[in-house]
């Protein structure tokens, strides 16, 4: 009778070396079966820090552009021109007209230069003139003309206060060249007369001195 067993209690032994087999290949909870790195992996401690071996090293973050940066990039820009600083200063600066004028002005230069500009606008005379056409049938035409009218002058004259004499004198017409800008420069100290006069002109005048 115990031999027709033996098949049977073959078979139940077989089915437990199976069962505990199987129960040695299970997989520990949360593991990973697509994992394939060289450098085995680890827990992280249960204190919350987190946890480093050793393999990243810390770093400084990358500066990241700020958003003024990202509107004017440095590659597209050209430098700024600085500002020149003028080294004088203006004690004058006028437009006048001259009808038989004279200005008189008198200024003791303590800091040279002295520097006296004008732009002169004299006035202007039109004509017309009656010829004969040098082409074809050589009609007659008239001729427009248009030039500064010849009693147009101006006229700028410094002279020491004291003495009278005369230290600088720049003008247009009257023995003057027609330049219309001219430019009077004195570097010497001293108390001085300066006068302005003219006719049938309109002059802007500025005078300046050293400051800086």
């Amino acid at each position: 009778m115990m031999v027709g067993h033996i098949p049977f209690m073959a078979a139940a032994v077989l089915l437990v070396i199976i069962l505990a087999s199987a129960g040695c290949a299970e997989l520990p909870p949360g593991g990973n079966t697509g994992w394939s790195g060289s450098i085995p992996p680890t827990e992280e401690p249960g204190n919350g820090q987190g946890y480093n071996p050793g393999y990243l090293t810390p770093a400084t973050p990358y500066p990241t552009p700020t958003p003024n940066d990202l509107a004017a990039p440095t590659l597209s820009r050209l430098p700024e021109a600085l500002p020149t600083t003028d080294p004088y200063v203006t004690i004058y600066h006028k437009k006048t007209k001259f009808e038989q004028t004279t200005e008189a002005y008198s200024f003791n230069l303590t800091r040279p230069p002295l520097i006296i500009e004008f732009d002169v606008e004299p006035k202007m005379i039109t004509r017309e003139k009656h010829t004969t056409s040098d082409y074809g049938d050589k009609d007659d035409i008239v001729v427009t003309q248009r030039y500064p009218s010849e009693n147009a002058w101006f006229m700028v004259t410094v002279r020491d206060s004291a003495t009278g004499k005369i230290v600088a004198e720049e003008g247009f017409g009257k023995g003057f060249s027609v330049d219309t800008h001219k430019r009077i420069f004195i570097g010497r100290y001293g108390d001085y007369l300066i006068q302005f006069s003219g006719n049938e002109v309109t002059v802007e005048i500025l005078v300046r001195v050293g400051g800086v």
